[in-house]
């Protein structure tokens, strides 16, 4: 099933892991994210559909967010983030080629993953990324993807992550080819159904649907979790 996970989540070549790792397990028990004092620091609020990203406390970026269907969930995590590839190429599962009709999809403007795909460290295979479906962020409800995270300001949070312009990421887009770059420092990410930001900061209300799909498959095993988020992006999501 390992084989499954990889064909489906991740780039074909996986990224090296050469930003300090700090020491963080892959699942978190459902509570409250707690938000470090100091140091970058992201938040995935599911069931909002929202991701903030912190600087020493302090929220510096906000992007609407697409999340896994009722079927296939995003999993509650604390990871982190340590690199991020520029032009993906993705793969689909077995499953996914047969029920779906989908294929193998080169770096370009058609891949699922768009332009950039954030690596995050879990046991899950869960990440961040781009999306070549930016009117779906037009959404009320986004439950839509097969379980990873798609953002909608993945250019602003490229730059914010690696501590350079949006310019600068549009250059390293521009050079279409598939390629990693490690961050100076690993980024703390939570993916998160209890979420709660600072007092002041604007939060979206929760969506019900999200909600009762993760309430549905909270008492499943930890394999059937696993299960849920593979093949993140999919056609018409």
């Amino acid at each position: 099933m390992a084989m499954l996970v990889n064909a489906a989540c991740v780039a074909t070549e996986p990224t090296p892991r050469t930003a300090a790792m700090p020491a963080a397990p892959s699942a978190v028990p459902e509570g409250p994210a707690a938000i470090p004092a100091r140091g970058k620091f992201v938040l995935v609020d599911i069931p909002s559909y929202e991701l903030t990203a912190f600087q020493d406390g302090t929220p510096v970026l906000h992007s609407r967010v697409i999340v896994g269907r009722p079927q296939t969930p995003t999993p509650a995590l604390l990871s982190s983030m340590f690199a991020i590839k520029f032009n993906p190429d993705w793969t689909p599962t077995p499953e996914m080629m047969r029920n779906e009709g989908l294929r193998y999809m080169p770096p370009g403007p058609n891949n699922p993953l768009g332009r950039i795909l954030f690596d995050l460290d879990n046991d899950q295979l869960v990440y961040l990324h781009d999306t070549n479906q930016k009117e779906l962020f037009n959404r009320a409800e986004r439950g839509l993807s097969h379980g990873c995270v798609r953002v909608e300001q993945a250019r602003q949070l490229a730059a914010w992550a690696l501590g350079v312009s949006a310019q600068e990421i549009d250059s390293m887009v521009a050079r279409r080819t598939t390629y990693s770059v490690s961050l100076p420092e690993a980024i703390p990410v939570s993916l998160s159904y209890r979420a709660q930001l600072p007092n002041g900061y604007r939060q979206a209300a929760a969506s019900p649907a999200v909600q009762a799909s993760r309430k549905a498959v909270a008492g499943a095993s930890h394999e059937q979790a696993s299960l849920a988020a593979i093949g993140c992006p999919g056609a018409g999501t």
